[in-house]
């Protein structure tokens, strides 16, 4: 080569390592891999090559490339060529810049430039595939770091923390909150960070999903029940967070002064609240009466005076109030009635007075109350009408007038009670018919179905369900003695029901 090709054949050089460097960056589109696109500038001379140029070439034509020429560069070099290398031009490795085998075992730094300014290692490949040069799995790369991308920090820019990230510089950024949430630190006013002097260790309150809904670790007075849900300024009052009184009383002085069941001021209940109420709210409270004397009148006395059923104070009942009552539930009283089976009315004549289903003050009920009642459930009391078997309207008259369905007192039932009802359910009346009408498929029917006067159950129909057409029914019964066209007629034949 002369003199003259040599500063034509150094600015190929450069440009080539260059446009080697640069090529996947811009995203260029490359021509066949054996040919040479002419933007890369002069085709680099072929010092390096083979004598043959009929290897490649026609002999057509210098730039004319043989069209059947292939290489197989996995089994001719031991190296092979993959994704994007693939399609790469030959000339753009093997050229007058130097063994190519001498760069490729630089690997990617020996054909590409580090534009990361050597700041993320050598090994291209932790970011970049042999596809194309676009990086992926950063996010996971990232986790190896001394600040792993959790929540929204994954799904912010790189420039958010690396200013010249778009053009491939990472320099170590500062890994605290703050050099990044100043703002955030400066707006947060409830409470005010910044007059609290809370201003570094933002992770002992935040967490990276989102910089609101913030959580302080109260750690020995943790927040449960009706406190999670408070404001800080509901315990901290004046924005002063140190030195709390950790006592409940110190917040719920007012609550305390204003229960009156029992007046917790006046019986000088203690100001521990925890003893008998919890965080999940100030109602209900259960009071650990272990430790206590028997004495439960000194709390109960309100109780005991305004209890009316029975009235503790004019029947002049004892106030040892565990005699029948218990810590766990003060209404669930159990009276121990042993040894007393006569007298109730004593006790219970306001209960007798009272009773009105059925009035027995009216009817002159006797004041045996323990002939119905027993001292297990006094509202369920059962009655013996052992011997009773008629009459039952003497007791029952009202029963019998207030009845509408079917109305006893409007269609003249009888009051012979006992013809429907027994001793056992008054309301489980049954009636019989003795007519074969009730059975079949007319079994079950409500009284209704037929009576539909309800002020005369004599009266029934048969033609409302079973519809005929009168001269049809005329014609057809023409020969039938004493027929006429109704219900009563229909039934005198047809007592099943049926066309007989």
């Amino acid at each position: 080569m002369n003199r003259l090709h040599r500063p034509l054949r150094l600015a190929a050089t450069a440009g080539l390592a260059l446009t080697i460097t640069l090529a996947c960056a811009r995203g260029l589109k490359d021509t066949p891999v054996q040919s040479w696109w002419e933007g890369f500038g002069p085709v680099i001379p072929h010092d390096k090559f083979p004598a043959d140029c009929q290897l490649c070439h026609t002999g057509q034509g210098w730039h004319e490339i043989k069209a059947d020429f292939s290489f197989d560069h996995a089994a001719e070099t031991g190296y092979e060529l993959e994704g994007a290398h693939a399609q790469a031009q030959c000339l753009r490795c093997h050229n007058d810049r130097g063994p190519a085998a001498d760069f490729a075992a630089r690997g990617c730094a020996g054909c590409h430039e580090d534009v990361h300014l050597g700041q993320l290692g050598q090994d291209c490949e932790l970011c970049h595939g042999k596809e194309n040069w676009q990086p992926q799995g950063q996010i996971a790369q990232h986790q190896q770091t001394r600040f792993p991308l959790v929540g929204a920090h994954a799904a912010a820019p790189c420039r958010s923390c690396h200013p010249a990230a778009e053009i491939g510089v990472f320099v170590p950024a500062d890994t605290e909150c703050l050099s990044c949430h100043a703002d955030n630190l400066a707006a947060a006013k409830s409470p005010d960070h910044l007059a609290q002097g809370w201003t570094d260790g933002c992770d002992r309150c935040h967490i990276p999903t989102a910089w609101t809904g913030a959580a302080f670790n109260h750690g020995w007075w943790p927040l449960t029940g009706a406190h999670a849900a408070a404001k800080c300024a509901d315990c901290h009052g004046g924005g002063v967070y140190a030195g709390t009184d950790p006592n409940c009383f110190s917040c719920h002085a007012t609550e305390y002064g204003g229960t009156t069941d029992p007046d917790h001021a006046a019986l000088g209940l203690p100001t521990a609240c925890r003893q008998c109420h919890t965080t999940r709210g100030w109602k209900p409270a259960n009071m650990n009466h272990s430790g206590l004397s028997g004495a439960c009148v000194d709390c109960h006395l309100d109780d005991y005076l305004n209890t009316t059923s029975p009235d503790h104070q004019a029947q002049g009942y004892p106030t040892t109030c565990q005699d029948c009552h218990d810590t766990q539930n003060w209404n669930n009283a159990v009276f121990d009635h042993g040894g007393i089976n006569s007298g109730c009315v004593s006790c219970h004549l306001a209960e007798y007075q009272a009773t009105t289903d059925p009035d027995h003050q009216a009817m002159g009920f006797p004041t045996t109350c323990e002939d119905c009642h027993d001292t297990k459930n006094w509202a369920h009391g059962t009655f013996d009408h052992n011997g009773i078997v008629d009459n039952c309207v003497s007791c029952h008259l009202a029963e019998y007038q207030a009845t509408t369905n079917p109305n006893h007192q409007a269609a003249g039932f009888p009051t012979t009670c006992e013809d429907c009802h027994d001793t056992v359910n008054w309301n489980h009346g049954t009636f019989d018919h003795d007519f074969p009408i009730t059975s079949g498929k007319h079994k079950g029917f409500a009284c209704a179905k037929c009576h539909k006067n309800t002020a005369n159950y004599a009266d029934f129909t048969c033609i409302d369900c079973h519809a005929h057409r009168k001269s049809k029914m005329d014609d057809e019964h023409r020969d039938v003695n004493g027929y006429v066209y109704a219900s009563p007629a229909c039934y005198s034949c047809h007592p099943n029901g049926k066309a007989d």
